[in-house]
């Protein structure tokens, strides 16, 4: 496969991940099975870094019980034959608690960022950045800077 082969499969592969892990149907974070190897290391994560197929979905699941209604849009997604990174904004209703705070029912927006590390098809590594700052501060979690 040449190398342009494995950065179209690569980009095709997060492209079902992100579809599946922020559909608005929860059971559809199943795609992890196909798209994630079985052991995987992630960085990043809020809450603690998922390590297999069980605990990836359940760091969807978890944010999910506390926000939903999401919407998420990709503002770029860059392949090559072993990386993909993707750049995205997703905007939620906090609808349960999060980070110590209640549920406020407010509409959230944050942006965020992923590198994917793929090898044969599968996502074997994930550093996630997400503008924690602004999630936490919309939800009264942090209070607003003066």
């Amino acid at each position: 496969m040449t190398n342009l082969n494995r950065a179209r499969r690569n980009r095709d592969v997060v492209e079902r991940f992100l579809a599946g892990t922020h559909s608005p149907i929860l059971s559809e974070v199943d795609v992890i099975d196909d798209t994630v190897a079985k052991t995987v290391t992630c960085h990043g994560f809020p809450g603690g870094d998922p390590h297999d197929h069980d605990s990836y979905k359940a760091f969807f699941r978890t944010f999910r019980a506390s926000f939903t209604n999401m919407e998420f849009d990709t503002f770029s997604l860059v392949a090559d034959d072993t990386y993909v990174n993707a750049r995205f904004r997703v905007t939620v209703d906090h609808t349960g608690p999060f980070a110590g705070q209640a549920s406020t029912g407010k509409r959230v927006s944050f942006e965020g960022m992923a590198l994917y590390r793929l090898n044969d098809g599968k996502i074997e590594e994930t550093w996630l950045q997400l503008d924690q700052l602004a999630l936490l501060t919309q939800i009264g979690a942090l209070p607003l800077a003066a």
